[in-house]
């Protein structure tokens, strides 16, 4: 019996980065990671940000499992932390591929909403975390994401102001 599982992590890259472009070394691990997701029925998305990798990975756990642990020898990146690690029953992921999401003005949107300053994945809570992922399946799916106005308040990181800044967007 198959155990699908989620899971999600967050690390620092190794590599200098180039403000507001997909710099060559993230082409190479789409690349990789797209050749061997398919292989092992791997889905997920992977997002960089102010020097931050997201990446989420679906699939059944053992793949997933092995997958994670040849990604935390990587060279490219450093202090992999897992984020979240959970059964699920259905994919938000559904290909067995990687994407890559180019959100960064909407991400940086939802943050500045949330009260986060930059792209810090290991200081997200679980909430800011699903809502990422919400954010990313729906830029995979070719929705449009929303924003926030330029003059708008953030909300504060507590619970209940999350939750319902969340349904204004």
């Amino acid at each position: 019996m198959n155990h699908l599982i989620r899971l999600v992590y967050a690390s620092r890259s190794t590599q200098a980065s180039q403000r507001g472009s997909v710099e060559s070394s993230i082409g190479s691990i789409l690349a990789q990671s797209r050749r061997n997701n398919q292989k092992d029925q791997i889905g997920g998305v992977l997002f960089f940000g102010d020097g931050y990798f997201f990446q989420c990975l679906e699939g059944e756990e053992s793949q997933v499992l092995q997958t994670y642990a040849r990604i935390t020898r990587d060279s490219r990146h450093t202090g992999a932390t897992i984020l979240q690690n959970k059964p699920i029953t259905k994919r938000l992921f559904n290909d067995w591929s990687m994407k890559y999401v180019p959100a960064a003005h909407e991400v940086q949107a939802l943050l500045k909403r949330e009260g986060y300053r930059r792209f810090v994945p290991l200081e997200f809570s679980l909430p800011m975390i699903e809502m990422l992922l919400d954010y990313f399946q729906r830029a995979q799916a070719g929705e449009a994401l929303p924003t926030i106005a330029a003059n708008e308040e953030p909300v504060r990181k507590g619970f209940w102001n999350r939750m319902t800044g969340w349904l204004r967007a």
